[in-house]
């Protein structure tokens, strides 16, 4: 069925909203403020999902996407949006969650700080790896969109996807996942490749001579698949995360994948916890210390957290290397450190996956600092542990959002809370 409809906004997803007899409809590829037709992919009675078939009125923020494939890549679907217009819908979308979700009302929360750049900032790109060929799913599919270039990761990583995509393609290993990443301060490149089956070994001595070519931007490379990993080369990847401190990440583990942003990031998270004082500070999902270090140069004492054993220790070398005081990295699960031990810190700092505290959110609110820093990447998980830390008498004082993810409706968030 074929409707005609007026967009009210962008919804938090990859569709914009708007209404046909009163019935909400999203539409994936409209922009708000345009008349447009679309074609009803799936009716759920109270709501429908419509494709759009036609622009009969653009709006005032609909831009050209710079991407030639836009259209078929399920990767960035807000292309089609102005800049501006998409940090206010991100915003949008956290002062809703924490209204209707968290049960907070009027939310104080800022305006969504920029990213530095809205292309080129990746500093790593994961894709996908079939017969061959590798790129993203298309939209609500499994159908691989072959990506022989990527407009939102950085140059290094852009000249080197077709030597990626030739060297997965001629490993007899079955691979299925293939990751490229910058090593940030460092030169070169390191591959991190997820594979279905077995290590064949015929592939040992092809990445280990690929990796030690002169000429290969490729300076490592990590193999993994169920119950095995192997690596080669150099995987180490280093950041300055705030002026005269550095991070090196291994490379297969996490790390925020806009640099510059991420600068933001962390002095936002700074000094929220900071707030003039020297105060004793626990970390949880601290990783190899995006957060850590810049803490531990102003506070009294951080304790960072993790239970990625390979980041904590190499947050750990970092830590002997520079020589910080007062910072100790953890190797533990969140919800099992906070149930062992019981000493308050001043601060808490959460930095959890998009999936939210999940389990650990009754022991974070149960241990009462007297502030907790929550940093999110997904309102709804947000709106809803702050629901729960709210039940252990903490208020939200203030929301910053900081967008790391131009061009996608993901979005940073900094929230800093009280204990009442």
């Amino acid at each position: 069925m074929d409707v005609e409809l007026t967009i009210d906004s962008l919804a938090f997803g990859r569709a914009a909203v708007g209404r046909v007899e009163g019935r909400v409809v999203f539409v994936e590829g409209a922009a708000p403020g345009e008349r447009v037709r679309a074609r009803v992919r799936r009716d759920h009675g109270s709501y429908a999902e419509a494709d759009l078939i036609e622009v009969l009125e653009p709006g005032s923020v609909r831009v050209a996407p710079p991407c030639p494939i836009v259209d078929e890549c399920g990767g960035c679907p807000w292309q089609h949006v102005d800049y501006q217009a998409q940090l206010a819908a991100k915003r949008r979308a956290i002062v809703d969650a924490l209204e209707r979700i968290g049960g907070i009302a009027d939310p104080e929360v800022g305006e969504v700080t920029p990213s530095p750049q809205t292309l080129g900032y990746r500093n790593r790109l994961s894709l996908r790896f079939e017969r061959g060929r590798m790129g993203f799913y298309q939209a609500r599919s499994n159908t691989l969109v072959p990506v022989p270039d990527c407009l939102l990761a950085e140059p290094r990583i852009r000249e080197a996807l077709p030597q990626a995509e030739r060297f997965a393609g001629g490993l007899k290993t079955d691979i299925n996942r293939v990751e490229i990443a910058t090593r940030g301060l460092l030169p070169g490149l390191v591959l991190a490749l997820q594979s279905k089956g077995r290590l064949r070994h015929a592939d040992t001595l092809a990445t280990r001579e690929m990796v030690e070519t002169p000429d290969t931007p490729v300076r490592g490379v990590v193999l993994s698949g169920r119950g095995w990993r192997r690596q080669w080369g150099e995987i180490g990847r280093r950041f300055e995360v705030a002026e005269g401190v550095c991070v090196e990440l291994p490379g297969a583990s996490f790390g925020q994948v806009n640099t510059a942003a991420n600068r933001i990031l962390v002095a936002t998270v700074v000094d929220a916890v900071l707030q003039g004082r020297a105060p004793r500070v626990l970390e949880l999902f601290a990783g190899a210390g995006n957060f850590s270090f810049a803490l531990a140069r102003s506070a009294a004492r951080v304790i960072a957290v993790d239970e990625d054993a390979a980041a904590v220790e190499a947050g750990r070398r970092a830590v002997e290397d520079s020589r910080v005081p007062g910072l100790r990295f953890v190797a533990s699960a969140a919800k099992t450190y906070l149930e062992r031990h019981a000493e308050r810190p001043d601060v808490l700092v959460v930095d959890p996956p998009r999936s939210g505290l999940g389990d650990a959110v009754t022991a974070a609110g149960a241990l009462r600092p007297a502030r907790i820093v929550y940093v999110s990447c997904n309102p709804p998980t947000l709106a809803r542990d702050l629901r729960a830390l709210g039940d252990h008498g903490y208020r939200l004082v203030r929301a910053d959002p900081i967008d790391l993810f131009p061009h996608t409706f993901h979005v940073e968030t900094v929230c800093t809370l009280e204990l009442t």
